[in-house]
């Protein structure tokens, strides 16, 4: 059975890459690496998307993350996508 992956999407435009999101892509990767998540999880990077004041933004899904923390990232993580 194949399963679809999980789609994050972290906002890369300079607001937010700014504002915390190039530490949250770090700390993301690093989770995915150890709880073995790669595989069904698609991680990407998009463009401005319009939400500059409200950032740093991350989309798990068809939900959007406004103001990440790299505090909460993990917490995040497990709740949208699972942990070990």
């Amino acid at each position: 059975m194949n399963e679809k992956p999980i789609v994050i999407a972290i906002c890369m435009g300079s607001s937010c890459y700014a504002r915390g999101n190039a530490r949250n892509a770090e700390i993301i990767q690093r989770w995915l690496a150890r709880e073995g998540r790669d595989a069904r999880v698609e991680f990407t990077g998009t463009l401005c998307e319009g939400l500059c004041k409200e950032g740093p933004n991350l989309r798990i899904g068809e939900k959007t993350y406004r103001g990440v923390d790299p505090a909460a990232i993990e917490d995040i993580l497990e709740y949208e996508c699972g942990g070990s």
